[in-house]
């Protein structure tokens, strides 16, 4: 893939590692997607990602108001869609809603590190890549 700007959709497994781990080079590459692409979400994706942020068990990384504020900064820059069109192509149910963001966004790339969801690469034409390969595919 080539620098021209794509339509890209993250699941929540590739997001809570970019709240985390801000300074790695997979969260730089998650920044440079969200700045310089078109980045989309749902509000039942965004409700996930804040009930998985609100765990306590990443108090570790990074405080609840901080995981919290961050994404909150994340809906903010994103465009966010309302879905009409169920999925039932994952074997995970839960993940069929990132497949039906992904094609009513008309996305380019899925990103996730979820199993599942990893071995419908591609979907109907979109390419599915890790958080640590997204780097690859936009530059």
């Amino acid at each position: 893939m080539n620098s021209v700007h794509k339509r890209i959709v993250f699941d929540t497994s590739s997001l809570v590692p970019a709240c985390l781990h801000p300074d790695r080079e997979p969260a730089r590459d998650f920044r440079h997607a969200v700045l310089t692409h078109k980045v989309f979400t749902s509000p039942e994706a965004m409700q996930e990602l804040f009930a998985v942020l609100s765990r306590p068990k990443f108090d570790a990384w990074r405080p609840l108001g901080q995981r919290i504020a961050w994404a909150k900064l994340y809906q903010a820059a994103v465009t966010t869609l309302e879905v009409e069109e169920k999925v039932r192509d994952c074997r995970d149910e839960k993940d069929n809603k990132f497949l039906a963001l992904a094609l009513a966004a008309k996305a380019d790339i899925l990103v996730s590190s979820d199993i599942h969801l990893l071995e419908l690469n591609p979907y109907k034409g979109i390419e599915i890549v890790r958080l640590q390969e997204l780097k690859a595919a936009i530059y």
